[in-house]
């Protein structure tokens, strides 16, 4: 028996959980909500606590094939036993929302693990497991709104035009961050840890970094009767989160952007970073508010800005192996402040032991990380951001040092916020970063067994 996670799933599979303590909603005799990695889940009362369950997280798309196997399409029609009094709760996109229902926010679906068997047949699995797949059958991904490519008009980067320029081990993406309460069983409490918080713009990235040179003619010939010529040369490559958008500042061809004024990655990169870089160097930053012609870049989220704010998140160095290391966060400050640029707000650095002590006066208890961890944010992400008293905080991200090459980061979002996203894609409001993944290049797979 195999399980698969897709390369851009792995925040959104559903895993086998224990059911969580039930808590009671004042006003509902049958619902209760149980809490998941800091997610409020709504089931029946009734729901039996000594079976497995299966957890599926706010955002991600059930199958058609498990909704309709269980009876859980809204449209009765679309479930293999089409009875109105036996239909469920999902629209036919299958996509799990952020909802608010008697004062709960909830922010994810819990079933029993049972209901897998609708689909998959001679399977055995314990809590912890995580999937998208199972023995070749989808069980879920991430919800993807389709757009029309020709009014995104983003270009895959894995052309063969780009291949011929940079070689993408000197441009890496920003790996995808995953979620702290689903991996907070790798803390401890004397971990030292930084925690900055998660603003609502588009991601970029700037490299000072080797990319093919255009040789002349002569170079050309040369090479052919094996004259040793330098085919590399430093050069300034300004990305958006998925794609390469130029090499020294000139734009590549056949991109479209996402911003009708054009390219704003290129566009604050010239302005802020031309001939700053240090050879081998690269900035992973937030670009906030509105581009320089007055679009916004998160509709609803500019933070009162009229132009675009940049806020440093990773600074790494990529040597000419392709092998990238990253600065500590300290070094990160003192960098961003050399370049005049700003990191992202600080809201806590120490131990996790001293996070503890500080937030909670409470004392550290290694069996308790989680539940203290859940307590603070649950408090601290229920406030307006720090930079916009307007909107709901995003969330937090959680960096640890003890890592190499590589720090590890992980991530928390307020419930609120993802409600605010819900409503959002329910609007069909555009959203840069969905728009960009989407058609950034191909979905890839890695594979356990079980």
């Amino acid at each position: 028996m195999m399980k698969k996670i897709y390369d851009d799933s792995k925040n959104y599979t559903c895993q086998v959980i224990k059911l969580p303590p039930k808590i009671p909603i004042k006003g509902l005799d049958n619902l209760v909500y149980v809490s998941v990695q800091g997610n409020s889940c709504l089931i029946s009362k009734d729901s039996p606590e000594d079976e497995l369950y299966l957890y599926f997280p706010c955002e991600s798309k059930i199958s058609d094939a498990f909704l309709r196997e269980n009876n859980l399409f809204r449209n009765f029609a679309l479930n293999s036993q089409p009875d109105p009094d036996k239909k469920g709760f999902f629209e036919d996109n299958g996509r799990v929302k952020a909802l608010k229902f008697k004062g709960i926010i909830s922010s994810g679906f819990v079933i029993p693990l049972s209901s897998l068997d609708k689909v998959v047949t001679n399977f055995t699995l314990q809590v912890g497991d995580e999937f998208n797949e199972f023995d070749g059958v989808e069980i879920c991904k991430k919800y993807i709104r389709r757009t029309n490519p020709g009014k995104t008009g983003f270009t895959n980067p894995r052309t063969k035009i780009l291949d011929e320029i940079v070689d993408s081990r000197m441009v890496p993406e920003h790996p995808d961050t995953s979620h702290l309460l689903k991996n907070i069983h790798k803390f401890s409490l004397d971990d030292e840890i930084v925690i900055t918080y998660k603003l609502h713009g588009t991601s970029a990235r700037t490299y000072n970094t080797l990319v093919k040179r255009k040789l002349s003619w002569k170079e050309r010939w040369a090479k052919r009767f094996g004259v040793k010529v330098v085919e590399d040369a430093y050069e300034t490559v300004a990305c958006s989160r998925r794609v390469v958008k130029s090499v020294g500042f000139e734009q590549l061809p056949n991109k479209n952007h996402f911003f009708t004024s054009g390219d704003l990655w290129s566009e604050w990169a010239k302005k802020n970073l031309e001939g700053k870089l240090n050879k081998g160097e690269a900035i992973y930053y937030e670009l906030i508010g509105k581009t320089y012609s007055g679009e916004a870049i998160q509709h609803g989220y500019t933070y009162g800005f009229n132009e675009p704010v940049c806020y440093v998140y990773r600074i790494t160095n990529i040597n000419v192996d392709g092998i990238e290391v990253d600065l500590s966060w300290n070094q990160v400050k003192i960098r961003a402040e050399q370049l005049g640029l700003k990191v992202c707000p600080e809201y806590f650095k120490g131990s996790i032991a001293e996070l503890f002590y500080i937030k909670l006066d409470a004392a550290p208890e290694e069996d308790k990380i989680s539940e203290y961890m859940e307590e603070i944010f649950d408090f601290e992400l229920d406030k307006p951001s720090i930079l916009d008293s307007s909107v709901v905080e995003e969330g937090f991200c959680i960096r640890r040092e003890e890592s190499y090459p590589k720090a590890e980061i992980y991530k928390i979002k307020s419930k609120k916020f993802l409600e605010y996203e819900t409503k959002s894609l329910d609007k069909e409001v555009k959203n840069i970063e969905e728009d960009e993944n989407q058609n950034s290049g191909e979905t890839s797979i890695s594979e356990s067994s079980v």
